[in-house]
């Protein structure tokens, strides 16, 4: 999720209050587990797990590994909010499919690096018979910036399908 620095992880005390939200910030996120099973990012419905050595991991309200947790141990869960501040970045992939047609992934890169200013890191388009299938990587600040590329995205005639993966 993000580069790891020389930080030690919270270790959830005895007298914790479960009760009150966590709040996860840029001087914080380094001290949360974030588990590969559904990719957290600043801006997603998130809540937090004490696991089993009493660190809290972070996962979406929606990941399958997270409903079992609730389910198997309710006791365990907290509420969790973002406070960040578009300072650090993160991997989203979004995916894309569509009518192709000459110009199409200037237009699509145009859109991402040079209005909304965002970073590709990996951008693999592939096309069969008129019709194309693309993966974007990218690295955004949080949910809303994914958000703002998809409804722009929305606006480029010949996308049919525009998804986000992660």
């Amino acid at each position: 999720l993000v580069k790891k620095e020389k930080t030690e992880l919270f270790i959830v005390p005895e007298k914790f209050n479960k009760k009150k939200p966590i709040y996860i910030s840029e001087d914080n996120i380094h001290q949360y587990l974030f588990p590969d099973c559904c990719h957290p990012i600043p801006g997603d419905d998130t809540l937090g797990y004490i696991d089993n050595n009493n660190r809290i991991e972070i996962h979406k309200r929606t990941c399958t590994i997270a409903n079992k947790l609730k389910a198997s141990y309710g006791n365990r869960i907290l509420d969790v909010k973002w406070d960040m501040h578009k300072k650090m970045f993160f991997d989203a992939t979004i995916r894309l499919g569509g009518i192709d047609r000459r110009g199409l992934v200037n237009e699509v890169t145009t859109i991402i690096s040079n209005q909304l200013s965002v970073d590709i890191r990996k951008l693999t388009f592939t096309t069969e018979d008129g019709i194309f299938d693309g993966i974007i990587d990218l690295r955004v600040h949080d949910r809303d910036d994914v958000a703002e590329i998809i409804d722009r995205l929305k606006e480029v005639d010949d996308l049919k399908e525009i998804s986000q993966i992660m």
